[in-house]
C-alpha cells in the first residue's frame, strides 16, 4: 500500500472526530462568549447559580457540556424563550433577535450533543403484567376470556404516561387473591372434568352403623344421616334419593352444609311395591360438602340409596378443541401412563406461559402439585389443573423478569427477552409459536428477521390492540364513554352509549389505518379523510345526499344506521378541512370540554402537551378557578380578563389562543357557528405573533411544527414499547428514529420497524451516575 493511499485512510477515519471536535469546541466558544452572558443577564435574578435552595439552576452550567447533564431543563428554556412564557412580563426582554437566537442555539446544541453521546440501552425493571396483558395471555395460552380486564384493580400509569409501567406496577394483596381466583375459573373452563356421578350405599352414611344386609339405612323420626361430596366444578347437582316411609307418608328435609335446601315428601309403599325415587337439585361450589337427609315427624324413613349427579351440558366445540390443546387428548380420555402425559402437558405449558424454556428444577414444584393430587385419586383432569394454576400465579407468569445487566456499556437481550419484548409492545400479550420458533433459533435478533416479524405482526389482528390501547392513552381518550361524558341534563337526548363508544374508538381506528396502509404519519395532525363509521359520520353531519360539485359524494356504507348499529369503519372522503386528523375527532373534543360547557384552556393546553410535547407548568395556587358567565361574557372575554393576571397570562397566552381556534366544536364534537346566539370567533394569535383561525388554521401551524410532533410522538412510542421512563439519554434514539422518519416520508411503519430495531428495545445497560431522568410532566388544571 502506497503512503498516499495510507494517509487517504488515515485522513477518513479521522475526519469524523476531528469534525465533532471542531463543532464541540466551536459550541464551547458560543457557550461562554454569548449565550451564557445573555442568560445570566436576563435570568440570574430569579435563577441565580449560587442559590442552592432553587430547583431551577440551569445557569450553574458553565460550559456547553455541561448543559448535557440537565438536558430536560435546558429543554424547557429553549421552549420557555421560544414561546414567550419567559422572562415574566415584570422582567427585563430580550430582543425577537436574541430570543430566537437564544432558543435556536439551545435546541441545536441539546440535538448535536445527543448525537454525539451515543445511544443508550437503560435497562427495564422487572414488572408485572397489566391486567389487559394478563387477560390476553390468559386467552392466548387457554383460550379462555376472563373478566381480568374489568374486574382486577386499575393499573396506574407512569413513565410517559402508560400503564405498562414497571414503577406503577405493585402487587396489592387482592390482586393475588384474584389471580388464584381467575386461574382456577379459566382451568375450569379450559379443561373438561368428567362429568361427577356418584351412587352413595348405605354403608356410605357417616354416623350410622352400616345395615347387616347394606340393603338399606333407616333414619329414625327427627334424626338425620350424611355423606361428604366432592366435586371439582361449580354448578348445579340433582340429588336423587331413593327412599320410603316405613309406616305411614312423611317428609325429609335435605340440607348442604348444615343449611336446609329442601324437602321432599316420601310415600310409604310395600318393599313389593318397589323402590321411590324423589330428587332436588341443590347448587354446589368446588370442594367437598355434607349432604344431610333428616326425617320431619314421627315416622322412620328407610334409605336405600342417594346419588349425585352434575347438571351440564355437553362441551362446545371450542371447549373440546382448547381441552385436546392442552391436555392432548379429547375430554374423557385419560392416557395410560398418565405421570408421563402430565409431565409433557405440564412442561409443554410452562414453556408457553413462562414465555422461555424451563428447566427440569423449575418444573420440579409444579410436578408435585400434580403428583399429591393424583395420590388422593382425583381425575387425571383435575390433578392437571392443580399443576397448571400452580404454573399460572408463579411469578415467571405474572411478572416479565429479564436479566439484569451486568455493566455500563451495552449488551444486547437473549432472543427468547427479545420475542417477550416484541409481542406485548404489539399485541400485549405472549409471543406466538413463530416468535418462539425464531427465538429458540437464535434468529430473531437479526435485523432482516426482525423486519419482517414486526410487519408480519403489524398485519396480525392482535395489533388492533397495539392501535387501541397506544391511542386511547396517548390522547387520554380511553376514558371517553366512562369517566369522561357529557352532561345528561345539559345534553339530554344528544347522544348515546354507542356514539361515545365509537368516539373513543376512532383515534384507534385512524391509526390502525395507518398501520395498515403504511401511511402517513403527518395525517395524525391533518388529512383529507376520517375513519368513521355510519353513525359517526351521520353525528358529524355528514348525510348520503350530500352533493359535492354536481355529483354525491361517496357514501361507503349501504344505508343510513339503523338504531343500535353504527356500521363497520371505513376510510371517508372529507369535503373540507375541518375534520382531518386528531383534532376534527370527537372524542379528543369530548376529552378536553367539561360535562356541559367547551374549555378553550383545556384544549389548548392538550394540544402543547399531547401534540407536541411542551411541558405547562400547575397554575399557581393562589388563582380561583374561572366562572363562566353565559349571559353576560363569552369565554373568549371571561379568559381575556383571567390573562390580566400576571400569574396566569404566560401559560394562558399560549393555551387560550389554540383552544379558541377550535371553538366551532362543541363538547360533543359537533360544528357549530354559534354559540348563545352570537358568531364563534375562532380566530387565534400566539405571543410568537403567529396569527391563524379555525380547526384548519391551526392544523397548518401544527404541520409547521411537525418535527417537534414527531420527536415527541416517537418519545411516547418509544416509552410505550420499553416500559420505563425515558432519560435524558434516550434522546440520542429519538433523534436518529426521527431523522429516518424523514426519510421515509413519514410513514408509520417505519417508526414501529425502527422501535424494535433501536439499542433501547434490543439491548440493557446498567445505567451510571452521570444518567439523569427528565423532569416530571405536570398538567394544567385550570379550565
Amino acid at each position: 500500500m502506497t503512503l498516499s493511499r495510507l494517509l487517504v485512510i488515515s485522513l477518513s477515519l479521522l475526519t469524523p472526530f476531528t469534525v465533532f471536535e471542531a463543532a464541540a469546541n466551536e459550541r464551547e466558544e458560543d457557550f461562554e462568549k454569548k449565550v451564557r452572558p445573555k442568560l445570566t443577564r436576563l435570568c440570574a435574578d430569579c435563577h441565580s447559580p449560587d442559590d442552592d435552595e432553587h430547583p431551577i439552576t440551569f445557569l450553574r452550567a458553565t460550559t456547553a457540556r455541561a448543559m448535557s447533564e440537565q438536558r430536560g431543563i435546558w429543554k424547557s428554556v429553549a421552549e420557555q424563550l421560544r414561546n414567550r412564557t419567559m422572562p415574566p412580563s415584570d422582567a427585563e426582554q430580550p430582543s425577537e433577535q436574541d430570543r430566537l437566537e437564544l432558543a435556536t442555539w439551545i435546541e441545536t446544541t441539546l440535538r448535536e450533543s445527543a448525537r454525539e453521546q451515543g445511544p443508550f440501552a437503560g435497562f427495564v425493571t422487572t414488572r408485572r403484567l397489566n391486567r389487559e396483558e394478563y387477560a390476553r395471555t390468559i386467552e392466548n395460552l387457554l383460550g379462555v376470556r376472563t373478566d381480568a380486564a374489568t374486574s382486577f384493580p386499575v393499573d396506574g400509569s407512569g413513565g410517559e404516561g402508560f400503564n405498562n409501567n414497571g414503577e406503577t406496577l405493585f402487587l396489592p394483596p387482592i390482586l393475588m387473591e384474584r389471580y388464584l381466583d381467575t386461574a382456577g375459573k379459566a382451568l375450569d373452563e379450559a379443561i373438561v372434568s368428567p362429568t361427577y356421578r356418584e351412587r352413595f350405599a348405605p354403608g356410605d352414611f357417616l354416623g350410622k352403623e352400616p345395615p347387616k344386609d347394606d340393603r338399606s339405612l333407616t333414619i329414625a323420626p327427627k334424626s338425620e344421616a350424611a355423606v361428604l361430596v366432592t366435586v371439582f366444578i361449580t354448578g348445579n347437582y340433582s340429588v336423587v334419593i331413593d327412599a320410603r316411609a316405613l309406616e305411614s307418608p312423611s317428609t325429609m328435609q335435605v340440607k348442604v352444609d348444615g343449611i336446609r335446601v329442601g324437602q321432599l315428601a316420601i310415600d310409604a309403599k310395600a318393599k313389593s311395591d318397589g323402590e321411590k325415587k324423589e330428587s332436588i337439585v341443590v347448587r354446589l361450589s368446588r370442594g367437598t360438602h355434607a349432604i344431610a337427609l333428616r326425617t320431619i315427624g314421627q315416622t322412620p324413613i328407610e334409605v336405600a340409596s342417594l346419588a349425585v349427579a352434575e347438571r351440564r351440558k355437553s362441551p362446545s366445540s371450542q371447549r373440546v378443541a382448547n381441552h385436546v390443546k392442552l391436555i392432548g387428548s379429547k375430554p374423557g380420555e385419560v392416557p395410560k401412563d398418565r405421570d408421563r402425559a402430565a409431565r409433557e402437558i405440564v412442561s409443554r405449558f410452562a414453556r408457553r406461559a413462562f414465555r422461555r424454556p424451563v428447566s427440569e428444577a423449575e418444573l420440579k414444584p409444579f410436578l408435585a402439585l400434580y403428583e399429591r393430587s393424583a395420590s388422593r385419586d382425583d381425575p387425571f383432569e383435575e390433578s392437571i389443573k392443580l399443576a397448571l394454576k400452580g404454573v399460572l400465579v408463579s411469578p415467571a407468569f405474572l411478572f416479565r423478569i429479564e436479566a439484569e445487566p451486568t455493566s455500563t456499556e451495552r449488551e444486547p437481550l437473549d432472543d427468547h427477552e427479545l420475542a417477550v419484548r416484541l409481542s406485548y409492545f404489539l399485541w400485549s400479550t405472549m409471543p406466538d409459536e413463530e416468535l418462539f420458533r425464531l427465538a429458540g433459533e437464535g434468529k430473531l435478533h437479526q435485523d432482516e428477521v426482525l423486519i419482517a416479524q414486526v410487519d408480519r405482526m403489524l398485519d396480525d389482528p392482535k395489533a388492533d390492540y397495539f392501535a387501541e390501547s397506544f391511542m386511547g392513552q396517548w390522547l387520554g381518550t380511553n376514558d371517553v364513554g366512562a369517566r369522561v361524558a357529557p352532561s345528561t341534563s345539559t345534553f339530554k337526548g344528544e347522544f348515546t352509549t354507542e356514539l361515545l363508544l365509537d368516539m373513543r374508538e376512532e383515534p384507534a381506528r385512524f391509526f390502525g389505518h395507518l398501520i395498515a396502509s403504511d401511511g402517513s404519519l403527518l395525517d395524525l395532525l391533518d388529512s383529507d379523510y376520517a375513519v368513521i363509521n355510519a353513525r359517526l359520520a351521520k353525528h358529524y353531519g355528514y348525510v348520503k345526499e350530500e352533493k359535492k360539485d354536481g355529483e354525491k359524494k361517496p357514501w361507503p356504507w349501504s344505508q343510513n344506521p339503523k338504531k343500535g348499529s353504527g356500521g363497520p369503519f371505513k376510510r371517508f372522503p372529507l369535503p373540507d378541512d375541518r375534520r382531518g386528523g386528531l383534532l376534527g375527532m370527537g372524542g379528543v373534543h369530548l376529552r378536553t370540554s367539561y360535562p356541559s360547557r367547551t374549555s378553550p384552556v383545556l384544549r389548548g393546553g392538550w394540544v402543547l402537551e399531547t401534540l407536541l410535547g411542551v411541558h405547562l407548568p400547575s397554575p399557581p395556587p393562589d388563582v380561583p378557578e374561572l366562572k363562566i358567565n353565559k349571559k353576560k361574557q363569552t369565554v373568549r372575554e371571561q379568559l381575556a380578563l383571567h390573562r390580566d393576571n400576571p400569574s396566569c397570562a404566560a401559560c394562558h397566552n399560549l393555551m387560550d389562543p389554540i383552544g379558541f381556534s377550535l371553538e366551532n366544536f362543541d363538547v360533543l364534537g359537533r360544528w357549530r357557528e354559534e354559540q348563545n346566539k352570537a358568531p364563534i370567533d375562532a380566530s387565534a394569535s400566539l405571543p410568537t405573533g403567529e396569527t391563524f383561525e379555525g380547526p384548519g388554521g391551526l392544523k397548518k401551524a401544527l404541520l409547521g411544527k411537525k418535527d417537534q410532533f414527531l420527536r415527541h410522538l416517537t418519545g411516547k412510542m418509544l416509552g410505550y414499547a420499553l416500559g420505563r421512563s425515558l432519560v435524558d439519554r434516550d434522546d440520542h434514539t429519538i433523534l436518529a428514529i426521527a431523522d429516518k422518519l424523514e426519510d421515509s416520508g413519514y410513514r408509520t411503519r417505519v417508526l414501529v420497524r425502527e422501535i424494535a430495531l433501536s439499542p433501547p428495545f434490543r439491548e440493557r445497560q446498567r445505567e451510571s451516575e452521570d444518567v439523569r431522568s427528565k423532569p416530571g410532566k405536570t398538567v394544567s388544571s385550570q379550565p
